[in-house]
């Protein structure tokens, strides 16, 4: 009884699950030409497709975390490259993600979409307890023995390994050519085929921050409604700007109004075609306050801004929005110190991803000019106008005055503009005095009485 009891028990345990999907290839080093272009490959082991949508790449060190688009075929490869599909120029990216891999060592940790733990690779405090060479650019890779050091092998199969993508069996038992056949499984010609219907899915018309990447995602499915994973997918942003990925990154520099075709081909000769208008605004996010409280954020639009990869800094402190992280049309969010762990009050900034200056808080006032002190003899006591002494704000030194600001400052009688004075003397003043004259005129009736007399 008790070893059917234990065979029942053990009927009845959950089997453990078992990876599908493995973190098979890490660039974190970059390349000889670009220490930016990081990349990170993942592999299947099983023998049909999986779904990636909301599976999630995290490392340790906060940076990058990536929320995984798309699907990986049965025994196949998922290629991501950082910032852009020209990270790895000779292979196409499946999906473009941003920040950068530490050199000091990380760990990195592939959950699904449920956030169950699916693989992990504990690069710690030094990457070469995995594998990989910041001198030769050798990639650390995943082997049946272990993680090794060898030349990076993106979408390919890694060094020392067997495994590769599902293919058709090839029948190796003859050395005698093997001819192509005319017809298909269904009898006909391959000419003769149905060109599949693509359904191409790249969002809506929407408004982005000029300056600022932007996240740009696709996928195609044909007209069974099965995800077409060997689609190749381009972007011409209408700026001059194309690029080649399910998911890919873009900065409109200017503002305006762009139209954004995307087009989809599959190699059996399926094609499709989408186009989006993309507005590429100013920023209208502001620095409203810098309190105790954290820091709050303002949209003065009247749509959605999307910060995802800003930053704000502090203090010499950093914080990185998370993807998707949105500011409602006209209203304020406030982010708490207790989770941007950034330091309250002083000065804060807003950068764009790019590391450039969205702004400032608090905004520099303008220079004013200095007030004269109570004590000045320039003070003004009368309500003479007086022309405003000129100012050098290099140097905050107040310049003089004129002579004739100094007159009028105190208090005396100065000409109106347009107006001359000629100098006096004081002998032609007691000439020119009416006194004078009639002093004169007394003198001259008191002579003529005289001669009378």
């Amino acid at each position: 009884m008790k070893k059917i009891a234990l065979l029942a028990s053990m009927v009845l345990l959950p089997a453990a699950a078992h990876a599908t999907v493995l973190i098979n290839e890490v660039a974190w080093m970059g390349s000889a030409d670009n220490a930016n272009a990081e990349w990170i490959e993942l592999t299947s082991t099983d023998s049909t497709p999986t779904d990636l949508t909301g599976w999630k790449i995290t490392s340790s060190t906060g940076a990058p975390s990536i929320i995984l688009a798309g699907s990986i075929r049965a025994n196949g490869f998922f290629l991501l490259e950082r910032t852009s599909d020209a990270t790895v120029p000779s292979v196409t990216a499946d999906q473009i993600y941003s920040g950068a891999l530490s050199n000091s060592g990380a760990t990195l940790t592939l959950t699904d979409a449920n956030g169950n733990q699916v693989d992990q690779v504990v690069g710690g405090d030094n990457w070469s307890s995995i594998g990989g060479d910041n001198a030769t650019k050798d990639t650390a890779q995943h082997t049946a023995t272990g993680w090794v050091t060898a030349p990076g092998t993106p979408r390919a199969v890694n060094t020392g390994e067997s495994v590769t993508e599902t293919q058709p069996p090839v029948d190796t038992s003859t050395t005698t050519p093997q001819a192509i056949p005319a017809t298909t499984p269904s009898g006909l010609p391959p000419e003769y085929l149905p060109i599949p219907t693509l359904r191409l899915i790249v969002g809506d018309n929407r408004s982005v921050i000029a300056g600022a990447d932007t996240a740009f995602s696709a996928k195609v499915y044909d007209g069974a409604g099965n995800i077409r994973t060997d689609a190749t997918i381009t972007w011409s942003f209408g700026d001059g700007m194309e690029r080649t990925g399910n998911s890919v990154l873009h900065e409109f520099y200017d503002p305006g109004s762009y139209s954004v075709v995307v087009s989809a081909r599959t190699n059996d000769g399926g094609e499709a075609t989408k186009e989006i208008v993309i507005t590429a605004e100013t920023a209208g996010v502001r620095i409203t306050s810098v309190s105790p409280r954290g820091i709050a954020l303002t949209n003065t639009t009247s749509h959605i801004i999307d910060l995802s990869w800003w930053k704000l800094v502090a203090g010499g402190v950093e914080f990185k929005f998370p993807e998707h992280t949105e500011i409602l049309g006209g209203k304020t969010v406030t982010f708490p110190p207790q989770i941007t762990e950034l330091p309250v009050g002083g000065q804060a900034t807003l950068l764009y991803p790019d590391g450039s200056v969205a702004m400032s808080f608090p905004i520099e006032p303008a220079p004013q000019p200095l007030a004269l002190s109570a004590g000045s003899p320039l003070k003004q006591t009368t309500k003479t106008a007086v022309t405003s002494s000129p100012v050098n704000y290099a140097t905050k030194e107040v310049l003089a005055p004129a002579v004739a600001a100094q007159t009028a400052a105190a208090g005396a009688i100065v000409p109106l503009p347009g107006t001359t004075t000629k100098p006096t003397s004081a002998g032609k003043s007691l000439v020119n005095s009416p006194w004078s004259y009639a002093f004169l005129g007394v003198l001259v009736v008191g002579g003529a009485a005289l001669l009378v007399l």
